[in-house]
């Protein structure tokens, strides 16, 4: 005698493996790929989602647990579970932590949210005939008791999510396209380049085959446009569409061209927005429709990677340069890279479009040809790239101290005299002006000026922002890595001293000297993160920039992201060095790709625009390349530096991130791990190209109250070699060694491949 085994992946048990339970009989017709689960682990219930069934199990071979609760309709099919194995392989990450992001979030005590599909569809369509208790037999609901109910069978299962007979249109704000549509917006007139750009990207749409293309396109050379004629091609091909932007709050943006393209050709349920900020019954509504192909278009930030799709035919990264793509904490993962992958075991075709590409990627497509290279150089209506100019502020400052006899200091000031006068010429003219600084906060720290302590973030090795209180707010210190915050202090703790007071510039402080300088003259608003957390108020803020009721707009990087001023005649980035002085391998890319990114915002309409890069390095190569809009020469600097020493794309990092409260066992944990990985290099000539760095503290050394280790694990990178393998074995090894273990299941020890930051 036989019976019926499920493997069971658990995702809240965070294993790299897959439970066994027993499969009840009256189950055996529900049971698939996917299928969502009770199950019983320990002295709890939780959920979990049916990888495997073998039907020819001993039954006396084990004492197993049966499955509690079923239902219908699965979340994935085998091809995306191979997917999520693969992502688990290469990320070296548990199957159980994958599908915990990947999939909608459920849970036992919520298990009956799955039937949620059937029951709107049914009150959309109005539809009597169709019996209610056949939606939802017996499931679980907390404290509900259905065994009196008449039409319920012994047999708890959620019924059919997803029906062939249920098929109209969902209408609620989180998929609607059409609620505030106006007519199909006109087709602009596309470029040479564009034209060229959409039809070499059609072909392998059209074709069935993988390909992936760098669509590098300078600001306002009309990628959009490109992005939207391959949507609608695609579309006519019955196939399906993932559009990932970088930031949530940037898919508000594609929502409104979507409503003016496609309002005719796309019905609503065609259409879903996907990110984590929607709500839990929305996001399980997208998913099934997306599974069922109902969906056509994907649109939303990193997670949306994870859509089911089921006839994937173009997979789109805008933007795909941006940092915010790689997950930084639990599961870490790069979706532009899985975007990648995702396109090649889909035979589909993915199209990585930015105005500053990653290194990775354009060594990618220009050097090894792995990719295909399209660039766009020209602005659309041949408009003109803003003119840069570089204000050296020692010279500025040294100058005004000499002439006025003062000690002027930038803090102080921020702005150069240029600045102001452009800035001033430009209100004048009725156009814009955009000042920009990534430093939220006032001040970067506070100092005691009598025995200069620093108020450091208990929790984290970093400083306390100064955060300036207004109208009736108390003003107070911030640590904006994990949120912590506290007063300001009268005393420092250290001298009892109250001569207290904060250094350096963030945003709110030159919000405070530009109402100083222009606040009777023009119209001031400031953006930010804290700011752009409200929806409300930072879509207000966007939209008076765009109908010219904002005069200067001060903000971080949130207005660097895609935004389209049309009549912002002035880019003043107020300090362009910051971001360089960061101990980490990409902090010159990362900054050529601010400047260039936040200059693009000048010169956008009919008239030209300008742009000044205020710092104190100015012979700096990024701060020069940056200032004549020399993308290639950039890279052809960068790229030699990389391979000098050996960094990406020239070698494969991984990452071991060590944790713990206390420093002294974190420290011996890390030469411990340090002396095994040693010892398995030598052991294996397979390895011998393998280097490796550490341990030693992380830059940010403690973080959320734990103390920080890193090891860094390079191997060089050789066209041609597939040598990445091998990496990928040496970290199985080092994982799978039984005293080290316990401390990867435990995430004392993470591992981080092809990390974004050494931080």
């Amino acid at each position: 005698m036989s019976e019926t085994k499920a493997e069971i992946i658990v995702p809240k048990s965070g294993l790299d493996y897959a439970l066994t339970y027993l499969v009840p009989e009256v189950f055996l017709n529900l049971l698939q790929i996917g299928s969502p689960v009770i199950v019983p682990l320990k002295s709890r219930k939780t959920y979990g989602f049916v990888s495997s069934i073998n039907s020819a199990y001993p039954s006396k071979s084990a004492n197993l647990k049966k499955i509690i609760s079923i239902s219908k309709n699965s979340f994935f099919n085998q091809n995306h579970l191979n997917f999520y194995n693969w992502l688990a392989s290469y990320y070296h990450e548990s199957i159980a932590r994958v599908l915990d992001t990947a999939l909608p979030s459920i849970d036992a005590k919520n298990f009956h949210l799955l039937d949620v599909y059937a029951e709107y569809n049914n009150q959309n369509k109005n539809n009597k005939n169709l019996d209610k208790s056949n939606i939802n037999i017996n499931a679980p609901r907390g404290n509900s008791n259905n065994k009196n109910n008449s039409n319920s069978t012994d047999v708890p299962v959620v019924s059919s999510i997803i029906s062939s007979s249920i098929s109209s249109p969902v209408p609620y704000s989180a998929i609607s396209i059409t609620d505030t549509a106006t007519d199909t917006a006109d087709y602009l007139k596309l470029t040479e380049d564009q034209l060229k750009a959409i039809e070499t990207i059609k072909e392998p749409i059209k074709e069935n085959f993988y390909k992936t293309f760098l669509l590098h396109g300078v600001t306002a050379s009309g990628k959009t446009e490109i992005y939207l004629n391959l949507l609608e091609y695609t579309l006519s091909l019955n196939k399906q569409v993932i559009i990932i932007v970088p930031e949530i709050y940037i898919t508000n943006q594609f929502i409104d061209i979507m409503k003016k393209r496609f309002s005719k050709m796309l019905n609503p349920h065609e259409f879903a927005i996907f990110h984590s900020k929607i709500a839990k019954k929305e996001k399980l509504i997208n998913w099934f429709k997306i599974l069922s192909g109902e969906i056509k278009i994907v649109l939303g930030a990193r997670s949306a990677i994870f859509a089911p799709l089921i006839k994937p035919g173009l997979i789109i990264v805008d933007e795909e340069h941006d940092s915010s793509y790689k997950q930084e904490s639990e599961f870490l993962y790069n979706a532009r890279d899985i975007a990648v992958m995702l396109a090649k075991k889909s035979n589909s075709v993915a199209v990585l479009g930015s105005a500053t590409p990653s290194l990775e990627s354009f060594y990618n497509a220009k050097t090894i040809k792995k990719y295909e290279y399209i660039n766009i150089k020209e602005r659309v209506s041949g408009r003109y790239l803003p003119e840069i100019k570089i204000i050296d502020l020692k010279n500025e400052f040294k100058s005004n101290n000499l002439n006025n006899n003062k000690n002027i200091n930038f803090s102080d000031e921020m702005l150069s005299e240029i600045s102001r006068n452009e800035t001033i010429e430009n209100v004048n003219q009725k156009r814009q002006v955009l000042l920009f600084l990534n430093r939220r906060g006032f001040s970067t720290f506070i100092i005691c000026k009598s025995c200069g302590h620093q108020f450091i973030c208990k929790n984290c090795a970093v400083s306390m922002v100064y955060h300036k209180g207004k109208n009736y707010e108390k003003s107070f210190l911030k640590c904006h890595y994990c949120n912590y915050t506290e007063e300001v202090p009268k005393l420092c703790p250290e001298c009892l001293s109250d001569n207290i007071e904060p250094y350096g510039i963030g945003i709110q402080k030159l919000e405070d000297k530009v109402n100083e300088l222009f606040g009777d003259s023009a119209k001031i608003a400031r953006i930010d993160s804290d700011i752009g957390r409200n929806k409300k108020i930072g879509s207000d803020i966007f939209n008076k920039m765009n109908n010219g009721m904002i005069d200067i707009l001060i903000g971080t990087q949130i207005v660097a992201k895609g935004h389209d001023f049309p009549n912002v005649g002035l880019v003043v980035v107020i300090s362009a060095d910051s971001l360089l002085n960061i101990p980490d391998f990409r902090s010159a890319e990362k900054t050529f790709q601010m400047l260039m990114q936040v200059s693009g915002r000048a010169g956008r309409g009919d008239m030209p625009g300008n742009v000044i890069f205020q710092t104190f390095n100015s012979t700096n190569y990024v701060i020069q390349y940056a200032s004549k809009h020399d993308i290639e020469g950039f890279f052809e600097k960068e790229l030699s530096l990389r391979k000098e020493y050996s960094y990406p794309p020239y070698a494969k990092i991984i990452t071991l991130r060590l944790t713990d409260k206390d420093f002294d066992k974190l420290q011996e944990r890390a030469f411990f791990l340090k002396k095994i990985i040693s010892e398995s290099i030598k052991e294996n000539t397979e390895f011998k190209k393998i280097s490796v760095l550490g341990p030693s503290p992380c830059p940010i050394s403690k973080l959320n109250n734990n103390f920080r280790f890193q090891i860094i694990i390079k191997s060089p990178l050789i066209p041609g070699e597939k040598n990445i393998s091998y990496m990928h074995n040496f970290i199985d090894i080092i994982k799978n060694k039984s005293e080290l273990n316990k401390f990867f299941i435990s995430r004392k020890i993470v591992i981080d491949v092809d990390p974004d930051v050494l931080m």
